[in-house]
């Protein structure tokens, strides 16, 4: 079973909060000690088993400070949102953005998004397929600060890099069957059109820029079909 998110901008819905930690995920040989959240749980992001936005972009921010990452003036207001995709587990499964762009003309059209996740914090699998405004989105994603481990579904599984592990939230529902790890200044593709995916920060959280053809939320398909917005 899939879910069709609403066309409206991200909105969290107010879930109880789970225990996981942030540092689940995979481990990287590049990382460094400093640049690592290790003490942040899902208790710090909810209140009464509300998901607290603003906690969630103030992780952020402080993240971006540890890996030298400009914190600009725009951030600070309503443009940056933060997500726990409905699922009460932002330690694990959550992301935070920024849509720069997303124009779409007759002969084609494009977007810019900023993505932000914490150390180990995943992206819920998906999927973009045609809809009644737009043929399936293609998009690429640019690590500018961090790392990420881009999930992909191969027709040649490459299985997944040592240590790298689904949090546990997600792991029974990913189909997922490769993934790759993607360090600072380097850029993945989306294999194939309508393909299932989803990346996911290594221990040091990730800053991404991602690159894509016009989104919009019609074609936008969950595998769990417990997202809501």
């Amino acid at each position: 079973m899939e879910t069709t998110i609403s066309r409206r901008a991200f909105v969290a819905s107010a879930l109880s909060a789970a225990g996981g930690a942030i540092v689940t995920g995979c481990k990287s040989s590049e990382s460094t000690t400093s640049n690592q959240t290790t003490s942040m749980t899902n208790s710090d992001f909810y209140n009464n088993g509300e998901f607290d936005a603003d906690k969630a972009k103030q992780a952020y921010f402080d993240m971006m400070k540890r890996l030298g990452c400009p914190t600009l003036e725009q951030y600070k207001g309503d443009l940056l949102w933060a997500i726990d995709f409905g699922l009460g587990d932002f330690a694990s499964a959550g992301m935070g953005g920024v849509f720069w762009a997303n124009e779409n003309h007759e002969k084609g059209g494009y977007l810019g998004h900023e993505i932000f996740l914490l150390p180990g914090q995943m992206i819920v699998e998906h999927a973009h397929v045609a809809c009644s405004t737009c043929p399936p989105k293609r998009e690429s994603w640019l690590v500018r600060h961090g790392s990420v481990y881009s999930f992909s579904v191969q027709d040649e599984p490459k299985g997944f890099p040592e240590g790298c592990v689904i949090p546990e939230s997600q792991r029974d529902i990913a189909t997922v069957n490769s993934a790759i790890l993607v360090k600072e200044g380097e850029v993945d593709h989306l294999n194939k059109a309508e393909a299932k995916h989803f990346i996911m920060a290594g221990p040091e959280g990730a800053v991404v820029t991602e690159f894509a053809t016009f989104h919009d939320n019609e074609g936008l398909r969950f595998t769990n079909p417990n997202v809501k917005f």
